[in-house]
């Protein structure tokens, strides 16, 4: 179809309604539906069956298949190590060791974990996110601040240390776009990805002075500790033996986690780390650490097979609405590239501009892309392909040109409130979605303009 502005106004459409009126889902159809009348105007059949195939296709995709299993198993993970009691043992064996003994070493935790778990943004966000949020609670920090410092470390971090399914997908498109030495290429790049970097450090700077700015202002200042877990170490195991083993349980699965993402993504890369499938190793990995935990909680709780029945459907079930709310807004991300919103966007750049200007150019149209489809996946396939012919036709280097369209697409999935990685944040840290996109708004555009700034000046510097 002819390429018009009308094809940014599903996505408007469902952002605002979202931040509006706080119904996630209900925005997330009506974007759909919308869409959908957009592409098929003015057959009504044709828009009814275009809105169920689109929803009913990305269901049943067979790499969406295996994200809605992994989202669902990570939720009964969760739900064994914490209804089971072995989380619960980890959580006080770190205080009783007073490792995390004061609001400060709790936020800096979170952001170390998700620095070191670098593999996979969803399991860098549910690891970092779940394994504090007890903690914060006994402390009286407010969730959202939880939500913000997971959501800044995750796809951030994972784009700063690419040796992922995130490296493999980028490097396989800057390499069929002709450029040389694409993996030397890309490796440039990351030094110039400057939303990634300011986030991290944002983040790690909120995270020791405990800044806060906007609606995080009120969030943490109603956060009061939770006096009735702050717990006097009676409610914990009497025999420190089998204290240990619960924690080691809650240590064993958590790392296999982590350690079994990189050695699918080896195996299925024929021993080559980048060239591995990132979503089947995610889920073997989830599973893997499900079966760990079900293992171990069997063995070290008072809990029999029908009470571990209880706990994977019980955190499988608590997961369910947002996996839901993944769904569609992977629908919706789907419908917006068939409308061509991202190549409108592109349109913009057409015309006699300042050659300095370009890198923030495009690191603003990739921000707006990905805040509209919800996805920095399908952000860096839409820019990608613009940014890095834009620079071989001018003489100029790929490496900023690369880093822009990237880091444009991570401010904008970050801070759109149908992304993914936004929502499992929430998830993760069990907060209520659209609190956590209103807090971490005001962080994520001030990232956002100091990125903007720094491209000017490399603009001018090249």
């Amino acid at each position: 179809m002819e390429l018009s502005w009308t094809s940014l106004l599903p996505s408007l459409l469902a952002i605002v309604f979202a931040i509006v009126t706080r119904k996630v889902l209900l925005a997330l159809i009506g974007g759909i539906i919308l869409a959908n009348i957009l592409l098929f105007w003015p057959a009504p059949e044709n828009i009814a069956y275009g809105t169920l195939n689109s929803t009913w296709d990305t269901l049943i995709d067979p790499s969406n298949m295996l994200v809605w299993f992994f989202t669902l198993g990570i939720g009964a993970l969760f739900g064994v190590l914490e209804n089971g009691g072995t989380f619960k043992e980890f959580v006080l064996k770190l205080e009783k060791k007073q490792w995390i003994e004061n609001k400060r070493r709790a936020r800096l935790m979170t952001w170390i974990l998700g620095v070191v778990v670098f593999i996979e943004s969803n399991v860098t966000i549910m690891i970092s996110g779940t394994t504090s949020r007890p903690i914060y609670d006994r402390l009286g920090i407010a969730r959202e601040k939880l939500a913000y410092i997971v959501d800044s470390t995750c796809a951030a971090i994972c784009i700063l240390i690419p040796l992922n399914a995130w490296g493999a997908f980028n490097l396989t498109l800057i390499t069929n776009q002709g450029v040389e030495q694409p993996l030397l290429v890309f490796i440039q790049s990351i030094a110039f990805n400057f939303y990634a970097i300011f986030a991290v450090l944002l983040a790690l700077f909120v995270a020791l002075f405990d800044w806060n700015i906007g609606p995080m202002k009120a969030f943490e200042k109603n956060a009061v500790p939770d006096q009735v877990s702050k717990n006097t170490w009676g409610d914990g195991p009497d025999d420190e033996a089998s204290f240990g083993k619960g924690t080691a349980v809650v240590m064993t699965s958590l790392i296999s986690l982590v350690v079994m993402v990189p050695i699918i993504l080896l195996v299925t890369g024929n021993g080559v780390l980048v060239d591995g499938n990132g979503t089947l190793s995610v889920f073997v990995a989830i599973y893997v650490a499900l079966g760990i935990a079900v293992a171990g909680t069997l063995m070290t709780q008072p809990a029999g097979l029908a009470d571990i029945g209880k706990y994977l459907l019980k955190g499988a079930w608590n997961i369910l609405p947002l996996a839901v709310i993944l769904w569609l807004s992977i629908a919706l991300g789907g419908l917006t590239r068939d409308l061509g919103t991202g190549e409108f966007l592109a349109a913009a750049l057409d015309g006699s501009v300042a050659l300095w200007m370009l890198l923030p150019l495009i690191f603003v149209l990739s921000a707006i892309t990905g805040f509209s489809i919800g996805s920095s996946w399908g952000t860096f396939a839409i820019m990608l392909p613009l940014a890095i012919p834009l620079a071989m036709t001018l003489g100029l280097p790929a490496a900023p040109f690369i880093a822009a369209a990237i880091s444009g697409g991570i401010f904008g999935d970050h801070a759109s409130p149908i992304s993914d990685t936004t929502i499992i944040a929430s998830m993760a840290s069990g907060v209520e979605h659209i609190d956590h996109v209103r807090t971490q708004l005001p962080y994520a555009l001030l990232a956002g303009l100091a990125a903007t700034v720094a491209y000017a000046i490399t603009g001018m510097l090249i």
